[in-house]
């Protein structure tokens, strides 16, 4: 994070260009800080629409001549041409707050769609622990370039907004598909933690047997077996695109070690992480070489 005279920040921007443009909604930007206690934004107003997610403390929104406290698990946003501004409410207490700032055809309709209004624009324990999820992926993934990560990011904010809706029949029970969706989500967002199906199982409510039998009916193996191939995947391709060595790779899998990562990663692949990358390396190099010739 980078300090500044009333925060410690982490940002990430984003361009748009001209295939992100085609779409409903995408983000320009996204953010999380810890507020120090003269945090304070002064009055301004903005061209795009944004959310702020409240994780600890309060704040201070001041809307026209109104203004409100807010505290953990609320959330508030901003209209796009509409000043706002917004303070540490009590110095005592830690803030802590995410947001995501975007823009697009459907970005007004959607802050509408979820609840908010330009005479309200804050709700007050929206903030679950899947919303939590969601934002931990985000900012998981938010650090990459090319279409494909573009493409995850969207998905993800509209993930967000899916779960923000209100429900229509709010009377039925969750269906076994909500708690599937909860583990893929748990495992997304930690599989490079010591988490197990326990944790897994604790997390969405559900007794472990059941819990595997519907995971492996809808995903088409045991949730055990879907977090190591998560995990693996995502060693496969840092071993592809990144410099980091193996047992950082290891490490950032979750995975203790790297002989425990190189034997599970053995066992899937057929071959080595080291014979891997090598193999990956040459593959560029040589069609690196033909388009090369052909220019």
């Amino acid at each position: 994070m980078q300090e500044t005279l009333v925060e410690y920040v982490d940002m990430w921007y984003f361009k748009p260009d001209g295939f992100a443009e085609l779409g409903g909604v995408w983000p320009i930007r996204m953010g999380t800080n810890i507020a120090k206690p003269t945090y304070r934004i002064r009055p301004r107003q903005i061209p795009y629409c944004n959310i702020h997610f409240i994780h600890d403390g309060q704040v201070e929104l001041i809307y026209g001549d109104r203004k409100v406290v807010l505290g953990k698990g609320d959330m508030f946003c901003k209209f796009p041409n509409k000043i706002y501004s917004y303070q540490i409410a009590n110095p005592q207490r830690h803030l802590r707050m995410t947001w995501f700032t975007f823009d697009g055809h459907q970005a007004q309709q959607l802050l509408t769609l979820i609840g908010f209004a330009q005479d309200k624009p804050f709700q007050r324990g929206a903030v679950d622990k899947d919303i939590e999820l969601v934002l931990h992926q985000i900012f998981q993934r938010c650090k990459g370039n090319g279409r494909k990560h573009l493409i995850t990011m969207i998905s993800l904010m509209y993930r967000i907004f899916s779960k923000l809706l209100p429900d229509t029949d709010s009377k039925l029970p969750p269906s076994q598909s909500d708690g599937v969706n909860k583990c893929l989500d748990f495992i997304h967002a930690y599989y490079s933690e010591k988490i197990t199906v326990a944790d897994l199982s604790k997390y969405v409510g559900l007794h472990r047997t059941y819990l595997s039998k519907i995971f492996t009916k809808e995903v088409g193996m045991p949730p055990s077996d879907y977090l190591i191939k998560t995990r693996l995947d995502q060693g496969k391709q840092l071993l592809q695109d990144s410099s980091l060595s193996v047992t950082e790779i290891a490490s950032s899998v979750g995975y203790p070690d790297i002989y425990s990562f190189t034997r599970a990663f053995t066992r899937r692949f057929g071959c080595s992480p080291n014979t891997f990358r090598k193999q990956a390396f040459t593959l560029k190099y040589q069609q690196y070489d033909q388009n090369s010739a052909c220019t």
